[in-house]
């Protein structure tokens, strides 16, 4: 019988390999081989590893998997751009300025170069 540590890690290692999308039935051998238990024990180690990973809310939500938005992308980056100039970072804020321009060109945006005081919404 497993201590509740060595459960506890092998629960731990499964919920890992299945993040890392290997299947189940991969998953089942590779457990099986790791830590010297049955088919059918390391299939309920999946089941409870897969429950906890459904359960865990560590991704983005199902709305925030539409596409990018290039208008809240250019938001973000003049926030960081403004941030930078504050604190008087201009290597950062160089860098900015070319991430805003690449940004503007997948919006489909005029090959002008942005402007840190031009708004990103323009």
């Amino acid at each position: 019988m497993a201590t509740k540590a060595e459960i506890e890690q092998r629960q731990s290692v499964i919920r890992g390999w299945l993040e890392s999308g290997i299947t189940h039935s991969s998953a089942a051998t590779m457990a099986s081989v790791r830590f010297g238990i049955s088919r059918s024990v390391s299939y309920d180690a999946i089941r409870q590893a897969q429950q906890t990973i459904d359960s865990s809310d560590d991704g983005p939500a199902e709305s925030e998997q539409d596409d990018l938005n290039p208008l809240s992308i250019l938001a973000t980056l003049q926030h960081h751009f403004n941030i930078a100039a504050a604190s008087g970072d201009v290597p950062a804020m160089a860098k900015l300025v070319q991430s805003m321009d690449k940004a503007r060109a997948w919006r489909g945006l005029k090959q002008e170069k942005a402007s840190p005081l031009q708004s990103p919404h323009a």
